[in-house]
């Protein structure tokens, strides 16, 4: 295999891993949301009342919870298998005569710490979505917890 034909390779690798990232993002939040609408609906519509509701929707905290433990973990492992990728392609590129270096330009201009300071990608911010979704499941249970014992639900 030339240099070429596998700096392509990890090229098109690195683009898969960032897309199945981005595709296993996109199926959490819409079941994190489907959790949350279920959640809506149990306690609109079941007529469940009391420490039972609080039973019922338990499960479908827990699961949430669960879900957005595993979601962070996996938007963590994607990060460092893909930045290890664009490294080994920054590396290539400096191997490949009249390369421009494209990958090498993008990491100075955009993601190399600057002043001391790391500057803030797309995984860093990817990251929150899942802690968003625990304080929201933290919020609502408790929420939820309070709304019975005080003898509104």
């Amino acid at each position: 295999m030339s240099q070429f034909e596998e700096y392509k390779y990890f090229a098109e690798d690195a683009q898969r891993l960032s897309e199945r990232r981005q595709n296993t993002s996109q199926i959490l939040v819409t079941v994190n949301t489907a959790i949350f609408a279920v959640s809506a609906l149990i306690v609109k519509d079941f007529g469940f009342r009391g420490w039972m509701l609080v039973l019922v929707m338990l499960p479908l905290f827990l699961t949430g919870v669960l879900l957005s433990v595993i979601w962070r973990r996996i938007i963590l492992q994607h990060s460092l298998l893909i930045g290890w990728r664009y490294e080994q392609l920054r590396q290539m590129e400096r191997n490949i005569a009249g390369s421009y270096q494209t990958y090498t330009k993008e990491w100075k201009e955009f993601f190399e710490p600057h002043q001391g300071k790391a500057r803030l990608g797309f995984s860093a911010l990817e990251v929150w979505l899942p802690r968003l979704f625990l304080v929201l499941y933290f919020a609502y249970g408790v929420g939820l917890v309070v709304a019975v014992a005080t003898g509104h639900l």
